[in-house]
């Protein structure tokens, strides 16, 4: 696979092992976006869905958030499948993890659900700050996934509190995670450009993949703001730039992911991906 930058809707449709994505991502040097999608939620605009828009301001993969793993249910599509079709990019499915593996509840982690998105061609682990759901077990649950499939996973471990310490994130890439999702500098309490620093640092160290998220809402933020953040991700070393799903109809706000990518890739990369037909 090549870089990300030169993909087209053609790369994006083929079957895609961990290593070559993680390859074809490092390659780009820390000029990929990706964007979340709350499964649920009602597109902005019903003649489009929201991760169509999302990737006509220049999103390169986007995130499938909440998504009931047996309807495959996402708002104004006909599924995954369909939503793959329609956007012409890379599609991860987030699973939640939570105190125990719950076969009950199709929008957790389990590993009966596995084989019920197939059509995924990325995973990641989210896990919030719930009773249960400790460092411990987000590594446990990342093994479960990582013996069962090829196919790259991200873990993105959430707390109230801020950031964590180091140690904990590049302990899910030993447990078997390509990638570690974490906040970005001025995204939560706590998180200034130092400390986000040694944390992405020590997530390369430990062969993963460095990814920042804007979430918090500040996926609705002012153009200044997403760019005060970009520029601070990128000086930190990041491979790759997350939006959360809470800036507008259960997505990031399309003009913060034009602003993001004009910063930290300019107009060349910007508008080739906005502009690319979907027969590329």
């Amino acid at each position: 696979m090549q870089r990300i930058l030169n993909c087209r809707a053609s790369d994006f449709a083929e079957p895609v092992t961990a290593a070559a994505l993680k390859q074809a991502i490092m390659a780009s040097e820390g000029r990929v976006i990706m964007a979340e999608v709350a499964a649920g939620a009602s597109p902005l605009y019903g003649e489009v869905t929201n991760g169509e828009l999302l990737c006509a301001f220049g999103a390169d993969m986007l995130l499938v958030k909440g998504m009931d793993c047996q309807s495959q249910r996402i708002q104004g599509c006909d599924g995954l499948r369909h939503f793959k079709q329609l956007t012409g990019r890379l599609v991860g499915v987030s699973l939640e993890v939570l105190a125990e593996n719950t076969p009950d509840n199709p929008r957790g982690w389990d590993p009966l659900h596995l084989g019920l998105v197939t059509e995924a061609d990325f995973y990641c682990l989210t896990a919030y700050d719930k009773p249960g759901v400790d460092a411990a077990r987000v590594r446990e649950a990342v093994s479960q996934l990582r013996a069962l499939t090829d196919r790259l996973i991200l873990v993105a471990k959430f707390y109230g509190t801020g950031v964590a310490e180091a140690d904990e994130y590049a302990d899910y890439v030993a447990a078997g995670a390509d990638g570690v999702i974490v906040p970005a500098p001025s995204s939560c309490r706590g998180a200034s450009e130092a400390r986000i620093e040694r944390v992405l640092s020590a997530i390369r160290a430990a062969g993963g993949m460095a990814i920042t998220t804007v979430s918090s809402s500040q996926e609705g933020a002012d153009e200044a703001t997403v760019r005060e953040i970009a520029l601070a991700s990128k000086r930190c070393g990041a491979d790759v730039y997350n939006f959360g799903d809470a800036g507008v109809a259960g997505m990031a706000d399309p003009q913060a992911v034009y602003t993001l990518s004009m910063a930290v890739r300019g107009k060349r990369h910007t508008w080739v991906r906005m502009a690319a037909s979907s027969l590329r």
